[in-house]
């Protein structure tokens, strides 16, 4: 049969811390192998540690409050039984928070301590009857799941009784017929009861005090502001007490004179699960019982701070006083029910009163053994398996096995068994990271070393290549100084020479300036001689002519000495 999940992860605020697998008291319900951790709802408890635990919000309860609410504002028909751990709202009396519920549609309230009365009249008749080894109280849930998947070896010592919640809704459906029909809301301190009523078929609400609050904080409402509203049905005396540890040994304490002294009062984690987990071994070595009724609750407060509160933070002084006030006002309001106004005449009274709602068999309860849950889901691996796990963990040597705790569990070797099984990782162990760090950084100082060395041969090869350059380097600077000692005394040279031409040149200027005297006058004599040349070309004009006269005479001449000659 699956269970019911009364706890939820949001993985949007999980971070991995492990911190939940460190305070929960089943450690193999949560799987710690991904990037967050997440829970198996067949697996736990509902003991709500991780809740409180959790600083990151990253686990909250799941109750029914919305559900309630919504039908409610449907007239849907609704009554209540409220716990006796309701005394301690903060700002309000139990009698408020019944008229604040009235006003949203409530029809009729039931006292979750006067249920209580009925269990401690079950445990007592049943103890009368069957004379059991021991008896393990059974109002815890959270308990009652740990026996059933954990240890069902305890489930022959679990009262076979119902709660006080479970009597108290058995009383209205066999007392008050004219409320066949409505359903039943419990407000309660506790997620995990929602668990009990699925188990035993009654209660359709699990309204948590916590989502009361939240829900009158959202619309801004004040339960003080609200009319009291006393409880329908029986009244309770002393087992007002119940919601505080050890309430139900002060009730029977009423009954039975003497009782605290064979009852083992024991609460909160890690004590009480311890205790239960050793418990039947003790009995099988004879060790065990001491105690004839184990009085036990999963919260160290009680229910008054149980995970559906905001008590968790209050002092136990404080909560507890609510419940102290409260138990002084309901012994006197049977005390003084009665003529002799006596404590005497005020028992019987209230025996009386548990009697008229009280029958043999009606508040019966019966348990089932989920261990097959377990050893379905988480397998118990052999030695050789944990020490092949030790070895992925880096486990080699008996002082590696730290059992630390910083993985979340309580041992080298039950960290081991959730690896074996799938629910945690190597990654996880401190010791693994440790060994993986060192190994790294013993691998980077090898790299360092290498690439250190490869850096000092490459610079040193660097370096003779640049003292060659500087050489050479050199050797051109003292050629270039050499050219530059030339060159400086081939510029004195020249400036030198410079100097010549420009000295030359001064002269020269005086020299043109003469000739530029003498051309003017050579002008002048050219100018004559142009005349004179003109002239003589006239006159040679003649002398061409007479020439060429000549030259004709000297033709013909020539004609005729050849025909002379000829002939």
């Amino acid at each position: 049969m699956q269970l019911r999940n009364v706890i939820e992860v949001d993985p949007d605020k999980c971070v991995n811390c492990h911190r939940c697998i460190a305070v929960c008291p089943a450690k193999m319900c949560n799987n710690g192998s991904g990037s967050i951790v997440e829970l198996n709802g067949n697996l736990c408890l509902g003991c709500g540690a991780c809740i409180e635990a959790c600083t990151h919000g990253a686990r909250k309860g799941i109750d029914d409050s919305a559900a309630f609410f919504a039908d409610l504002s449907r007239g849907q028909k609704i009554v209540a039984i409220v716990a006796p751990a309701a005394a301690t709202i903060e700002g309000a009396s139990l009698y408020q928070l019944n008229g604040f519920l009235e006003s949203l549609g409530v029809k009729a309230f039931f006292d979750v301590s006067f249920g209580a009365e009925l269990t401690v009249k079950s445990y007592l008749e049943y103890k009368a009857k069957k004379n059991p080894l021991c008896l393990i109280a059974q109002p815890c849930p959270t308990l009652v799941s740990f026996i059933e998947m954990y240890r069902p070896q305890l489930i022959k010592y679990l009262a076979p009784c119902d709660s006080p919640m479970a009597h108290t809704m058995k009383m209205i459906r066999k007392y008050y017929p004219q409320f066949a029909q409505y359903r039943i809301a419990v407000i309660s301190p506790c997620y995990s009861k929602r668990r009990e009523f699925d188990a035993i078929g009654l209660g359709d609400y699990n309204v948590t005090l916590k989502s009361i609050e939240e829900y009158c904080e959202d619309k801004s409402i004040s339960i003080a502001s609200f009319p009291e509203r006393d409880f329908d049905g029986g009244v309770a005396e002393r087992a007002v007490l119940f919601s505080t540890p050890g309430g139900l040994m002060r009730t029977a304490e009423r009954e039975v004179p003497g009782i605290s002294v064979k009852t083992k009062r024991i609460e909160g984690q890690p004590a009480v699960y311890s205790y239960l987990a050793h418990l039947d071994n003790a009995i099988q070595r004879k060790d065990a019982p001491v105690y004839e009724l184990i009085d036990c609750l999963n919260c160290e407060l009680g229910c008054n701070a149980g995970p559906g509160t905001r008590n968790h933070d209050k002092h136990p002084d404080r909560l507890e006083g609510f419940v102290e006030r409260r138990k002084v006002q309901a012994v006197e309001r049977y005390r003084n029910k009665t003529v002799m106004k006596s404590p005497k005449s005020g028992a019987r009274k209230l025996a009386k009163e548990v009697s008229r709602f009280w029958e043999p068999g009606l508040y019966d309860r019966t348990y089932t053994d989920r261990s097959s849950l377990f050893s379905e889901l988480v397998k118990s691996p052999g030695k050789k398996m944990i020490d092949e796990t030790f070895l992925t963990m880096h486990k080699t040597k008996p002082e590696h096995v730290l059992n630390c705790g910083s993985c979340g569990y309580k041992s080298c070797e039950q960290m081991a068994v959730a690896i074996f099984n799938g629910l945690n990782k190597v990654e996880n162990c401190r010791h693994f990271v440790q060994i993986e760090v060192e190994r790294l950084n013993q691998q980077h100082r090898e790299e360092v070393r290498t690439k250190v060395l490869e850096v000092s041969r490459s610079s040193c090869e660097h370096i003779e290549k640049s003292i060659a350059a500087i050489n050479h380097l050199a050797d051109i600077s003292n050629e270039m100084a050499a050219f530059v000692s030339e060159s400086s005394a081939s510029i004195e040279q020249m400036v030198e020479n410079i100097g010549v031409i420009n000295r030359n040149l001064h002269n020269n200027r005086e020299g043109i300036i003469g000739l530029e005297g003498a051309a003017s006058e050579g002008q002048s004599t050219i100018v004559n001689i142009a005349g004179l040349i003109q002239e003589v070309g006239v006159r040679s004009d003649g002398l061409i002519e007479a020439s060429s006269v000549i030259h004709k005479i000297a033709g013909q001449t020539n004609l005729l000495a050849m025909n002379a000659a000829i002939e």
